[in-house]
């Protein structure tokens, strides 16, 4: 498995719905690869606060500033192509 085929299936590898033969090559490219196993931390931290804290309402405002503060980023700069 390669990073994107990675950042493809990180939802379905959280949620432990992976095939055992993805789920294996998730977790090898993983234990190889410091970048998903960082952007698999941080996806870990934010459901985890979200789970904590719950629905957040933003301003149009606000939403437009987080989602700049995002991507400027420079360890999420794959994002800046979606």
């Amino acid at each position: 498995m390669d990073c994107a085929e990675l950042e493809s299936n990180l939802t379905d590898f959280l949620d432990g719905v992976l095939d055992s033969a993805s789920e294996a090559a998730a977790i090898e490219h993983l234990a190889t690869c410091a970048q998903c196993a960082a952007v698999l931390g941080q996806t870990r931290s934010v459901i985890s606060l979200a789970n904590q804290h719950g629905r957040v309402t933003l301003t149009t405002d606000e939403r437009a500033q987080l989602l700049r503060r995002i991507l400027a980023d420079d360890n999420l700069h794959h994002l800046r192509n979606l």
